[in-house]
């Protein structure tokens, strides 16, 4: 019988290997009946196994196990013990109370159920969700996934990512389209949930991303939840159906050293393959949209302003620099370039011999900003803007300084600090 269903289960795993992430209706459906056949085989060797042990534990003894060694084959029982679901419907109980048997977690104080539900990670939340209506309910709850979102993505997602999330779902609504529907369940989703495995659990219970958006092609970690919920958004940044605006920390890192120490924005669709995002940058000049692949965490952040790239900020700490402050700064090439955000230092004035005593430079209506990354002599080592009317300031040649933003944290310095050329940039 074993070697029976072992032989069977071959072509199975044959189907299973020769489409194993096949996109094609045909070998999609190859590949679930490849998984139909696997669980049918398993299913059968469970209750083979249990059947058995529960006859070996009630037969007679010691005299009945030798004569299953000399006759070299296991007597099946004439009558299973029935099940404990069909056993309690036999003696009257409801369907309700066989659910509040099978899911003694709803029977936990309401605090401690919120508690459970706090510690499980998204994939096992949004399962979770799909077990009953009064868990769909808990397990959806902005509250829950707004922890998740600020967790994962708090550092990456800032107001203009949300805006845009909620100006997409508003524009949905006034065309009056429908919310992207969720992919119609599999035969391997069902199954999944009629036999629950852990291991087709993990590996079925991961709906299909919508196949017409290639960034999101590998399979989906979480049920597509309702349109308008933190649930939803966390999904959609999850699985890269939802690009949102953020910054990058010297893009084109391809020994390209003309943005060492700057930050540019660009719309950013994370990718759960290999843990980092696409970068799409906005043009430069006539130059078309660039995209970069592969940016790690490390070097994206969520616009510390919403000033757009194209925009002059107002810089309101003009006042209050002094020598040794760290800034930021907006510099551009050209005016039909965005703006990037590049670090520098506040310097101290030539007359001024830098003696922290004696120093009068926050006095001056003049700032001196230095890029100490550039070599002393260099066009880029030094610049100076007014305290008072400071606007854009610069030319074709040396380009276009902005608005100058201080840093307040030494977690942002920190950052910064991080992408340090090796050598001194001339």
């Amino acid at each position: 019988m074993l070697q029976l269903l072992l032989i069977s289960t071959l072509p199975a795993f044959t189907l299973m290997l020769v489409a194993p992430a096949a996109t094609h209706k045909h070998c999609k459906l190859v590949r679930e009946l490849g998984l139909v056949a696997l669980l049918l085989v398993r299913e059968l060797l469970h209750h083979s196994a249990s059947a058995a042990c529960a006859w070996g534990g009630e037969g007679g003894g010691s005299s009945n196990k030798e004569r299953e060694r000399e006759r070299g084959v296991r007597i099946m029982p004439s009558k299973a013990k029935p099940e404990p679901a069909l056993a309690a419907r036999e003696e009257g109980e409801t369907e309700a109370e066989l659910n509040a048997a099978a899911l003694p977690l709803l029977d936990l104080p309401e605090l401690a159920l919120e508690r459970v539900l706090e510690e499980l990670e998204p994939p096992s939340l949004a399962a979770m969700a799909c077990v009953c209506v009064a868990l769909r309910d808990r397990c959806s709850a902005d509250t829950l996934w707004g922890r998740h979102v600020n967790r994962k993505w708090g550092r990456v997602l800032g107001a203009a990512a949300r805006k845009e999330w909620e100006a997409e779902l508003a524009a949905r609504r006034s065309s009056g389209a429908l919310p992207r529907p969720a992919r119609r369940r599999s035969l391997a989703d069902s199954l999944a949930c009629a036999w629950p495995f852990s291991w087709i659990t993990c590996r079925w219970l991961k709906g299909n991303a919508v196949a017409a958006e290639p960034a999101a092609a590998t399979p989906s970690p979480l049920p597509s939840p309702a349109t308008d919920t933190v649930a939803a958004w966390y999904r959609a940044v999850e699985c890269g159906e939802f690009s949102f605006p953020a910054q990058v920390y010297n893009r084109e890192q391809d020994g390209h050293v003309g943005f060492v120490l700057s930050c540019y924005d660009a719309h950013l669709r994370y990718d759960r393959r290999t843990d980092t995002f696409t970068a799409r940058y906005p043009p430069h000049g006539r130059k078309p949209a660039k995209e970069e692949s592969g940016v790690q965490w490390s070097r994206v952040r969520s616009p510390p302003v919403s000033t757009p790239a194209h925009d002059l900020h107002a810089s309101g700490c003009l006042g209050d620099l002094r020598p040794g402050d760290h800034f930021e700064i907006q510099w551009r090439k050209n005016k039909d370039f965005p703006y990037g955000w590049w670090y520098g230092v506040v310097g101290h004035q030539e007359t001024c011999n830098a003696n922290e005593h004696l120093c009068r430079c926050h006095e001056d209506d003049m700032v001196v900003l230095e890029f100490k990354h550039y070599a002393a002599g260099s066009r880029w080592r030094q610049t100076t803007v007014s305290r008072k009317d400071h606007r854009e300031k610069g030319d074709e040649t040396d380009g276009f300084y902005g608005g100058i933003r201080k840093l307040q944290t030494s977690d942002e310095i920190s950052t910064w600090r991080k992408f340090w050329p090796v050598d001194v940039l001339n």
